[in-house]
């Protein structure tokens, strides 16, 4: 079997899908996310640089953890000349699909740093055991 893979057409076409999505006025930012599983728990870590805790929206609905919120503009000084504008404000969200075996009474979050971390307990129908064999 033999599989072509276009590498200048696919990188541009992808790069210009990017690049028209950024700039769309109705964009929206999906910051960037980590998932762990430990043993009792999930835990979701979400990267917020800049955004204040009361900017942002977590709500649990059928099975999915949304986060929503926004990044805000800084105040700049009255007699400042900007030289250079990169950081953006923009409304931002991510909805992550839970797994069945969650406790949503357990749900705790702690934003510290520009990280949100997000911590749900596993149910005991969901922790592993270990069956002793007679």
């Amino acid at each position: 079997m033999l599989v072509r893979f276009e590498y200048p057409r696919t990188t541009n076409r992808i790069l210009d899908e990017l690049v028209a999505a950024e700039n769309s006025a109705h964009s929206c930012h999906c910051p960037s996310l980590d998932i762990t599983e430990g043993e009792n728990e999930f835990q979701f870590f979400v990267e917020l640089p800049g955004v204040k805790k009361e900017d942002i929206k977590l709500s649990v609905e059928d099975g999915l953890l949304a986060i929503s919120g926004a990044r805000k503009a800084y105040t700049i000084p009255e007699n400042a000349k900007v030289l250079l504008n990169e950081m953006r404000t923009q409304n931002f969200s991510r909805t992550i699909r839970l797994p069945r075996e969650v406790d949503l009474a357990s749900i705790s979050a702690e934003l510290a740093n520009g990280l949100l971390q997000i911590t749900i307990k596993k149910t005991e129908v969901a922790k592993p055991k270990l069956i002793e064999i007679k």
